[in-house]
């Protein structure tokens, strides 16, 4: 009986986990792409301001 009741919260267990990483995975994604915006945007704005001054 203990058993099967190990077995059956195993199962449960197994389900929560993968709906998690199925629903972590599109955040991590969006976390990743707004670090590298962040670090595309702080390299190209000083050169767009530097261009701003020779002007």
């Amino acid at each position: 009986m203990l058993g099967r009741a190990a077995q059956a919260q195993a199962r449960e267990f197994e389900g929560w986990v993968s709906v998690l990483t199925t629903l972590l995975e599109p955040v991590l994604i969006l976390i990743m792409g707004g670090v590298v915006l962040f670090i595309v945007l702080a390299i190209l704005l000083p050169i767009f301001d530097m261009n701003q001054l020779i002007r």
